[in-house]
């Protein structure tokens, strides 16, 4: 059985058409189609979870997380943990991406249901963001949470355009918002990326007596490589006084991303 849940947005309806109707050939009436709207995210969580309960309880439970939005992906595996599924992932990389704009006109960030955090009074706010390839949707982020302090993670590669824009970002954002915190990581090692962002947060701040666990409340964000959204799922279940956040976009570019490459996989664990 394949569980599919299609975001109705009319934007990208006649994109997905030819795909859909080649799934339901191949599923042979295997495949249950759930709708989801955009536009609720409260609604879209009864609907995971209902779904996930009814269909996925006690089973063994692969998440293809290649075209997946953040959000989903954290809903998923919540509610497969939720209903003791054994949960697995896959994500297919693509062969490469558009060198033109990736999505626009980014919505307003919000927390995840469930899974927000438990914020102290009086400390302030520390964003960890793992970033991609739009600049755009992260400038929001970092303007709409207004954090004290912000740390960026961007892909170790020697990708030009990767360089280019882990270039343009400390450019950007060390002069709009005093970002000074940006590394690099693998976000296809999800232990590495898992251990490289806790030893930070373990680091002594300087200037203070306490850790960036002790000295702030925490949002998490993915916008790069879709593995980096389970390095943060992982570091979420392990320290639950962090939040997960999502940032929409009310515009994507169809051309995206093209072709498919390398596929990592491997089981969802604490």
């Amino acid at each position: 059985m394949l569980l599919m849940f299609k975001y109705n947005n009319p934007l990208t309806h006649e994109w997905k058409k030819a795909n859909l109707e080649e799934t339901r050939s191949l599923m042979e009436g295997k495949l249950v189609e759930v709708e989801i709207d955009p536009a609720k995210p409260y609604e879209n969580w009864f609907i995971f979870r209902d779904r996930i309960v009814s269909n996925c309880k006690n089973s063994i439970v692969l998440v293809d997380i290649t075209t997946m939005t953040r959000e989903a992906i954290w809903l998923t595996l919540y509610n497969c943990r939720l209903v003791s599924s054994e949960t697995h992932f896959i994500y297919f990389r693509p062969q490469g991406y558009t060198t033109e704009w990736i999505s626009r006109d980014p919505g307003k960030p919000r927390l995840l249901y469930k899974m927000s955090g438990i914020a102290q009074l009086g400390l302030p706010t520390l964003l960890i963001v793992t970033g991609g390839y739009d600049i755009q949707r992260l400038d929001s982020l970092i303007y709409n949470f207004e954090p004290k302090t912000t740390i960026l993670y961007f892909q170790d590669s020697e990708n030009e355009r990767n360089r280019d824009i882990v270039e343009k970002c400390q450019e950007l954002f060390k002069s709009k918002y005093n970002v000074r915190l940006i590394y690099k990581y693998n976000p296809y090692d999800i232990q590495k990326s898992y251990n490289q962002i806790v030893e930070k947060l373990s680091e002594i701040e300087i200037g203070t007596n306490g850790t960036y666990f002790d000295n702030y409340n925490i949002i998490l964000n993915s916008l790069g490589a879709k593995t980096s959204a389970l390095t943060l799922f992982k570091l979420w279940l392990n320290y639950p006084q962090l939040a997960l956040s999502y940032i929409p976009s009310k515009e994507y570019n169809k051309e995206y991303s093209y072709g498919t490459g390398e596929a990592y996989f491997g089981k969802v664990e604490e």
